[in-house]
């Protein structure tokens, strides 16, 4: 018996019939990597939710679902929870707990999150500006290294948001925002978002705006009455689209700013004590809010994903003794085919032995092939874990 000879002859065999064995191969590759690929992304997204997760000591938002406020807060998720009020944010700061960041999570770009926050936001997330500069005014923002390179947008560069509803006729004009830079890529979720001032997300809310001069005599047409230095305009009024330094002292705000919403507020103590007040203070009953631990809440998670887990597994190692059955057939019926082929063999020498190490040959060849495939994509899916995650949420 020659094992080069068998394997030649093996190996001939399957590339007579290419397309038959590349499906034996991809139908046993898939049966062995599914599992194991599902094992391997949910451990990849359970770490790399709680590495963000464990970033975010506290939220503060909303009373509702925690996991809600969480996705939202730290992956930007669109969720259907009631606005938290500013003046909320303002009491949490008033609250010498520590340091309190505030998260304006609901409008889109080119369908990329619109993220209203403070300076201090870049500071917790270690984020930094890899070309341009940082916001610099009213209408400025700056974009994920993701957001910049599949739209191919540069500093300078100008991008308008998008209408809550595009049949609302009377809604909120969209604005159109100077990119000023452009983040240095962290493999997050910052990396597909568009940051911008707080105030520049309540002008997209319609909570402020800027128009044409009514006292001008170019406005004439807009005047609807004036009484003394009460001017009243029409709604042929100009209002504009784009902050830019002509017109940036004609934006004003109205109503009360007590009022304005945000999604949540980032709550980083000043120290452990400071944390247990924080946590204290809004465990009663008349509280209007709610503390949120992000790691606990992705603990909640991480036991449904777990729940769900193994459900999938049990379904994928059914589905996987089918399709081993399945291939399994697929070589009887092959063998009984070539018995013709087989006593050939047996009339020119060959033994029953070298005929079973023949057959044997192919199964190995096409099994092998398959388990290496399978590592391939095992492998893959460990490396786009954290980036197929990220899009998923976003």
């Amino acid at each position: 018996m020659n094992p080069a000879g068998i394997a030649f002859l093996s190996w001939k065999h399957l590339s007579h019939r290419p397309w038959r064995s590349l499906l034996l191969v991809l139908a046993i590759a898939l049966t062995f990597s599914f599992p194991s690929a599902l094992r391997v992304f949910i451990e990849e997204s359970e770490n790399v939710l709680r590495e963000r997760a464990r970033s975010t000591p506290l939220l503060v938002g909303p009373r509702g679902s925690s996991i809600d406020l969480t996705l939202n807060s730290l992956y930007f998720t669109p969720q259907e929870l009631p606005p938290l009020p500013h003046s909320a944010y303002q009491n949490l700061t008033r609250g010498g707990f520590g340091t309190a960041i505030p998260l304006h999570a609901r409008f889109e770009a080119q369908q990329s999150p619109v993220i209203g926050t403070s300076l201090a936001y870049f500071d917790l997330r270690e984020l930094t500006i890899s070309d341009g500069r940082m916001l610099t005014r009213l209408g400025d923002c700056v974009i994920g290294a993701r957001v910049a390179a599949e739209k191919g947008l540069a500093p300078g560069d100008k991008i308008t948001s998008s209408p809550e509803n595009v049949f609302d006729l009377a809604g909120v004009y969209p604005l159109r925002m100077r990119i000023t830079g452009i983040l240095a890529p962290n493999h997050t979720a910052d990396d597909d978002a568009i940051f911008v001032d707080l105030k520049t997300a309540w002008i997209i809310e319609g909570l402020a705006h800027g128009h044409q001069d009514l006292a001008a005599p170019a406005a004439a047409n807009a005047v609807r009455s004036r009484e003394n230095n009460l001017i009243r305009a029409n709604a042929s009024v100009m209002e504009f689209n784009e902050v830019t330094e002509d017109n940036i002292a004609s934006f004003h705000f109205h109503g009360d700013a007590g009022g304005y919403p945000l999604s949540a507020a980032i709550l980083i103590p000043s120290s452990d004590k400071h944390r247990a007040l924080a946590l204290a203070a809004y465990q009663g009953e008349e509280a209007t809010e709610q503390i949120v631990i992000p790691l606990a809440a992705v603990g909640d998670l991480s036991e449904t994903l777990f729940a769900t887990q193994k459900l999938a597994l049990m379904a994928f190692r059914i589905l996987g003794v089918s399709a081993l059955g399945l291939a399994m057939l697929v070589f009887m019926l092959s063998f009984r085919l070539r018995d013709g082929e087989m006593r050939t063999y047996s009339k020119i020498g060959a033994t029953r032995l070298t005929i079973l190490s023949l057959k044997a040959s192919e199964v190995a060849i096409v099994v092998v092939a398959a388990i290496l495939l399978a590592t391939l994509a095992v492998a893959l899916t460990r490396s786009v874990a954290a980036d197929l995650l990220a899009r998923l949420l976003t």
